[in-house]
């Protein structure tokens, strides 16, 4: 008899040509295991029939699958798969390395690529699952002084079945993205995003997205959905600064004042690697909701700001994120 353990548990994945047509996976994702949840919802028929416990008739009346995948290091190989699934595909650009712009476009149609999740431990392969038609539906990509960036994702998917793991899969060698490397930069609105470097300001940063997909209700002679569809996108922000001021001049009050002021800001957080053919890129356009107060960071006084994307016609932008690697086929 072997039993289990956690090490032998493992998330691998594929991307489909046809949604919702299972595929063998084709990687393994490199991180704690998020155990899959069956999703369906099942109803008991209320009913009296002359006995005082009645016999239960249950049915169900959906099928649906989740997948929350804990946080981990945010790598550039990787996060290009919860950008793929959950903003837009993207066409590389050069030859190695290769760029990947994710844009959420406002008007025009939005294509993602969906996958097939395999899930499961070796050891007990059973009991093994598969999602078909997976795409995330939120991401939450962080990070803080001395730490990696993280990155974290709830996939949804079309149902949960019974099937095997791939085998064979090599572990794909992946690059965390380093807080400490970021390049923070802030510019006005009408100006061109990039161009103001804010150094040894940023303490912390965290970017939460919606990715406006759902599934369409069913209605197509099966109990679990064939299609999906976009609604409004959302994104969230929250970013520590430290509190300085050189020759009179502090950028907290500068953009205490920007944000009493209703002004928008250009984003941008720009993560190198070890070398060029490694960079994590994401601009918004940001709009402050909230100062905090000051607080005290290991001695030091920092103020958190709180804000959300908006759109700017000014400057043609909402959330993009650009990643560079050497992976020329996903």
């Amino acid at each position: 008899m072997a039993y289990a353990t956690a090490p032998y548990n493992v998330v691998q994945m594929g991307r489909e040509s046809t949604a919702g047509t299972a595929v063998a996976a084709t990687t393994i994702w490199r991180g704690p295991f998020g155990a899959p949840e069956d999703t369906r919802i099942r109803k008991i028929k209320e009913e009296d029939v002359g006995t005082l416990i009645a016999a239960e008739l249950a049915y169900d009346t959906r099928l649906g699958a989740t997948l929350a995948m804990p946080s981990t290091e945010l790598t550039f190989e990787q996060v290009t798969h919860l950008l793929e699934a959950g903003i837009v595909t993207a066409t590389p650009s050069g030859a190695g390395p290769y760029t990947r712009a994710y844009s959420l476009p406002l008007s025009t149609a939005r294509t993602i690529k969906t996958y097939t999740l395999e899930a499961g431990n070796v050891l007990a392969p059973a009991d093994n699952m598969e999602i078909p038609y997976g795409f995330v539906s939120e991401m939450e990509l962080s990070g803080k002084v001395d730490e990696a960036w993280m990155m974290a994702a709830t996939w949804m998917g079309q149902q949960w079945s019974a099937s095997t793991l791939t085998t064979s899969l090599s572990v794909p060698s992946v690059e965390p993205a380093l807080f400490g490397k970021t390049r923070f930069f802030v510019n006005d609105s009408g100006g061109t995003i990039g161009t103001t470097q804010i150094s040894a300001m940023l303490l912390e940063a965290t970017i939460k997205i919606e990715t406006g997909i759902q599934f369409v209700p069913m209605g197509n002679g099966s109990l679990y959905p064939v299609a999906h569809k976009y609604v409004k996108p959302a994104g969230t922000f929250t970013l520590a600064y430290e509190l300085e001021e050189t020759t009179g001049v502090s950028f907290v009050a500068a953009e205490r004042a920007k944000w009493q002021a209703g002004s928008g800001r250009l984003i941008r957080l720009d993560v190198p690697g070890s070398s060029a053919s490694r960079n994590f890129r994401m601009d918004f356009y940001a709009i402050y909701d909230k100062f905090g107060a000051y607080e005290n960071s290991d001695g030091n006084v920092s103020v958190k700001v709180e804000g959300h994307f908006g759109y700017s016609s000014t400057d043609s932008l909402f959330f993009t994120a650009t990643v560079i690697n050497g992976t020329a086929s996903m």
